[in-house]
């Protein structure tokens, strides 16, 4: 992948990958919370780890797999209604003056969002991209696992503001965040009910992030040097990658504070969502360079750190590069978020689910953004 970032790094401002799939399925919120309350005193408020809901959404159907997800934008794109949006499919960073197709009604590093049924629409609400002296900054965004909420930071509050895409109601953080504060790609996480969100600059490690109430109107700070992975209604879980002299870790953190991190093998670059277990994650492997990964997949305990089991992927197309775990289908598939090359003009996202037991895989989406590291997808986050 070294190479694919490279250019990328050149023509897109340096953006390091976003992660490009969360997906899977959402259990009811009674069954979660259940979950969580039995083995609380065991893990230390471990919680699923959000993703997006690939079973049955509110009031659809169930999605297929091996879905293509292929937007025609053509002619003037609309900006976002004020009410009556539907559920987004994602949204994605549009660039005017890099080579390559370029998107109709482009602006530059801006956001667009695509629904479910296809409508796309400009976000000019949302700070997208900026160029500065010390280098460009990327504007964060989130969407709920249903599609229905998103997060990002607006131009009129200079804060993060959450909205509901049906109703048209915003509301904006109960903290001012400098634009400096962002550093190059800040990480933010939203929670399914769009009431807390988990913000971090990192990878620019000079400040804590926050965890932000947004209906208690409260904040707490986000310990530096961690990557929130989700955040739910009692816990966000963090994930640390082993760069910069730290050691790879992760951490379920209760939102009332205390639990502790855990460490894990210095070879594991990329975690999942926890498990349906409440107890384990999945991790991927470093490969031969430090933007790579090997082809094999084990399962760690969450409270130890421990290796439970490993086992070597199939199925995945020749050429594939592995981008980052995602949230869990059941309790013995997780997803894998991919490209199929390591071409810079790259435009496709793949996502998987992987039996941890077997190693199989099987083809879930495809995701046609103008470029693949510039995508979001309900419940995403980041694989730095």
């Amino acid at each position: 992948m070294s190479r694919l970032r490279e250019v990328l790094d050149d023509v897109a401002a340096e953006a390091p990958a976003v992660d490009l799939a969360d997906w899977a399925i959402a259990g009811s919120r009674r069954r979660r919370r259940t979950r969580m309350a039995a083995g609380s005193a065991a893990v230390m408020g471990l919680v699923v780890l959000a993703g997006v809901a690939l079973g049955v959404f509110p009031g659809t159907g169930p999605l297929p797999a091996d879905k293509t997800v292929v937007t025609a934008e053509t002619g003037t794109i609309p900006d976002l209604p004020s009410r009556g949006v539907g559920p987004l499919s994602h949204a994605h960073r549009t660039f005017c003056l890099i080579g390559g197709p370029i998107p109709a009604d482009c602006r530059n590093g801006e956001w667009r969002v695509v629904t479910r049924s296809g409508e796309t629409y400009h976000l000019p609400q949302a700070l997208g991209t900026k160029s500065t002296k010390s280098g460009p900054t990327f504007y964060p965004l989130a969407i709920s696992r249903d599609g229905r909420i998103i997060a990002y930071y607006s131009r009129s509050a200079k804060t993060f503001t959450v909205r509901d895409l049906a109703s048209g109601t915003e509301q904006a953080a109960p903290v001012a965040i400098a634009e400096a504060e962002l550093g190059g790609n800040a990480r933010l996480e939203l929670s399914d009910d769009g009431r807390y969100l988990a913000f971090t600059g990192y990878p620019s490690r000079k400040e804590d992030g926050l965890i932000i109430d947004m209906r208690a109107r409260t904040t707490m700070p986000l310990p530096v040097g961690w990557d929130p992975r989700s955040i739910d209604d009692t816990t966000v879980t963090l994930a640390r990658y082993g760069r910069y002299g730290q050691k790879p870790g992760i951490w379920v953190m209760p939102l009332a504070g205390g639990g502790s991190p855990i460490a894990v093998g210095e070879a594991y670059t990329r975690f999942s969502a926890l498990a349906p277990d409440g107890a384990s994650v999945a991790a991927l492997r470093r490969g031969q360079s430090l933007d790579s990964q090997d082809d094999t997949i084990s399962v760690l305990d969450a409270r130890t750190g421990k290796v439970k089991k490993t086992a070597t992927m199939r199925g995945l197309p020749k050429g594939s590069r592995t981008l980052t775990l995602g949230a869990w289908l059941n309790t013995a598939e997780v997803t894998l978020a991919t490209v199929p090359s390591d071409h810079w003009k790259e435009n496709r996202q793949i996502t998987y689910a992987v039996n941890v037991e077997t190693g199989q895989v099987r083809r879930l989406v495809v995701y046609h953004p103008q470029s693949a590291m510039h995508l979001v997808i309900p419940g995403a986050a980041a694989a730095l």
